[in-house]
């Protein structure tokens, strides 16, 4: 067995909140691979600043460093990570290809492939004779090309024995605006590996409901309760996350976490900047200037509505842009004459 790092196993204890924030952030004299699984310990825990940092580095880190580990060494909890936060096609066809990924996170992956790493998810015909569910999983990806359905429907006639194929699940008790299609597709992922935090009103688990086809997702955020807004809103059909914001009663706690988030697609951060009543929140405006991930335009044009104190600790701040680090420091300036 291989030797842990004293590093690691001193930020594992939980004695050093400094050392797990250095851990977070990157900045420890570690591997990429012993770093990497850190982080994705770290993002899990209960300190939202801790995981907060932990997620934001793990998001910029080098998609080859992250592939090269998937592919050979990285545990399933850090493939499970990559399956659900990381979508660079380097790094998802690693985990794909790896021989010995649970079949659960392949699920989680054939509902949001690509056309190409669909092909990619195709190949594991290994993986598909042991869970049938990956079929499933596929055809509820609204991005399911004409290629991966027909080869879908040969695997079906051909590969899996009939015994062993899908079977369709329990009636879920759900809102008579659903219809007839969207009621078998609600069945179809229950069937699915349970992964992920579950919603109360649907049944469902977060890698469920990702299963789920557009329109569908689109229809249950009408009135989604919070755990199934937490949910929507992070999917990586911009469709999808901005309808959380239109049909959903979000309270100014949510608006502000949002705003703040680097996991959430740009448009949904567009879309806050862009209400007024959201923006004038000082601390909802405050956490869009200071999201990398937020246009350099937009943030530029919210500094006006911030404090003195914020704007000289942005002047100083390197994680933001250059542009909102000048704009701060000539507001400032202009603030204090």
């Amino acid at each position: 067995m291989a030797s842990v790092h004293p590093l690691v196993e001193q930020v594992r204890s939980g004695l050093s909140r400094e050392l797990q924030l250095l851990a977070a952030q990157g900045i420890l004299p570690l591997s990429a691979d012993e770093l990497i699984a850190l982080q994705v310990e770290l993002a899990g825990v209960e300190s939202w600043e801790i995981s907060g940092y932990a997620k934001a580095a793990l998001a910029e880190t080098d998609p080859k460093l992250a592939a090269a580990f998937a592919a050979s060494g990285a545990p399933p909890e850090v493939l499970r990570y990559f399956a659900s936060e990381i979508d660079h096609p380097m790094v998802i066809e690693a985990v794909l290809r790896r021989r010995d990924t649970p079949r659960d996170i392949l699920m989680q992956l054939g509902s949001k492939l690509t056309p190409d790493l669909q092909e990619v998810l195709l190949l594991r015909q290994d993986a598909i004779i042991e869970e049938p569910g990956i079929l499933v999983a596929l055809e509820n990806n609204p991005e399911l090309s004409l290629y991966s359905r027909r080869r879908i429907a040969e695997y079906r006639e051909h590969l899996l024995p009939r015994e062993r194929r899908a079977a369709p699940a329990a009636p879920l008790p759900v809102s008579p605006e659903l219809d007839v299609e969207d009621l078998a597709a609600l069945q179809a992922a229950k069937t699915l590996p349970a992964v992920g935090e579950r919603d109360e009103s649907t049944g469902l688990t977060e890698s469920q409901v990702r299963a789920l086809p557009v329109p569908l997702k689109i229809k249950l955020a009408r009135g989604a309760s919070r755990t199934l807004r937490g949910i929507l809103i992070k999917d990586l059909n911009q469709v999808v996350a901005v309808s959380v914001l239109n049909s959903a009663a979000l309270s100014e706690d949510e608006i502000e976490q949002l705003a703040s988030s680097r996991l959430v697609v740009d448009e949904v951060l567009n879309e806050i900047a862009r209400r007024r009543d959201w923006i004038s929140k000082y601390k909802i405006c405050l956490a869009l200037v200071k999201n990398p991930r937020v246009s350099v335009g937009t943030a530029v044009r919210l500094l006006s509505r911030l404090s003195v104190r914020d704007l000289r600790n942005l002047a100083r701040d390197r994680n933001v842009s250059d542009a909102v680090r000048a704009g701060s420091d000539r507001l400032y300036r202009i603030k204090t004459k």
